[in-house]
């Protein structure tokens, strides 16, 4: 619960710094939330690349986002590495049968998957939860992450740049991932019942 009240206080307080805050306070917010935005406290990012990149040259949106998201992954590969180290919880991850086919895939090519999946809409979490449990270096770890979310976010601000989608329907956008992923949630609980 506590994870949720922090991400919609970034959602909106972000929110507020790109509608009236001045050019430096937009980047610094814009900085903080994809710091924060993909970590184990999952915020929508597209919408707010796409409006970046609407006021900012891609190239800067996309060094600020990716950067941001190694900062949260190098936070994130300490609390996780810290919380496996209890020994049963990564135990019983490394037990699960999908998980061990993931690890053997992701251990041939884990610089590789790290990118693509970065980049891509394929699911990144299963690779990075993979990364951490195997103890993948970070220095790759954060090089990959940063390798594969550069040219996504550049892309994403190019739309924003090219399109200059109207800031009403971004923020529509935003509230549309949030219930999905809220509606996700709730049949994910539903189906255990």
């Amino acid at each position: 619960m506590p994870a949720r009240i922090l991400g919609l206080v970034l959602v909106l307080g972000v929110g507020v710094l790109f509608l009236v805050g001045s050019r430096g306070a937009q980047l610094a917010g814009f900085f903080i939330y994809m710091s924060f935005a993909c970590t184990i406290i999952p915020l929508p990012t597209p919408p707010y690349v796409v409006a970046m990149g609407k006021t900012f040259h891609p190239t800067w949106v996309a060094l600020l986002g990716a950067t941001g998201n190694c900062i949260a992954a190098f936070g994130e590969y300490f609390f996780l590495t810290w919380l496996f180290s209890k020994g049963e919880i990564q135990a019983r991850i490394e037990k699960n049968r999908i998980f061990r086919r993931l690890r053997h895939f992701f251990n041939r090519a884990a610089f590789i998957c790290l990118v693509i999946t970065g980049f891509t809409p394929i699911p990144f979490e299963p690779f990075r939860l993979a990364a951490i449990v195997s103890r993948y270096s970070l220095v790759l770890y954060l090089l990959a992450v940063f390798a594969g979310r550069f040219p996504r976010y550049y892309l994403i601000a190019q739309i924003g740049f090219i399109y200059q989608i109207p800031a009403y329907l971004l923020i529509i956008l935003v509230f549309v991932m949030v219930g999905i992923s809220k509606i996700g949630v709730w049949a994910e609980k539903k189906s255990r019942i």
